[in-house]
């Protein structure tokens, strides 16, 4: 299922959304390689997902290149109809909105799971 200790992959079937969680406190340029791999697996073992969210939030630091896979992750979702949220600490955010705004040009970004699914299911 594409599930590891340092990422996990779930679906909730009812709402049709597909959720990767990173498990990292720290993420580095071959962990974050790594997710992107997990990620597009995941995509391929739920073909049916309308939404998904990148579930970033356990991370606590995370590198420019690293955070360039994760982006790489949500590029590759971008197939689906609906939304592809992220979800991130705000000290990461801040950190990665100032130094690389264009990079959220396309994406929501919320700090928990529950306001990123209130929001898909707000928006159908």
């Amino acid at each position: 299922m594409g599930n590891d200790k340092a990422f996990t992959n779930s679906y909730d079937s009812a709402d049709k959304i597909l959720t990767g969680k990173i498990q990292l406190k720290t993420m580095g340029k071959d962990d974050a390689k790594s997710i992107y791999d997990l990620t597009v697996e995941g995509l391929e073992l739920y073909p049916d997902y309308s939404d998904y969210i990148l579930d970033a939030s356990s991370v606590n630091e995370v590198t420019a290149a690293s955070f360039g896979y994760l982006m790489k992750a949500l590029g590759a979702v971008k197939k689906t109809a609906g939304y592809m949220i992220l979800i991130l600490t705000e000290d990461i955010l801040q950190k990665f909105m100032i130094t690389n705004p264009e990079m959220f040009d396309y994406y929501a970004v919320f700090f928990n799971t529950e306001d990123a699914v209130k929001y898909i299911k707000s928006k159908r």
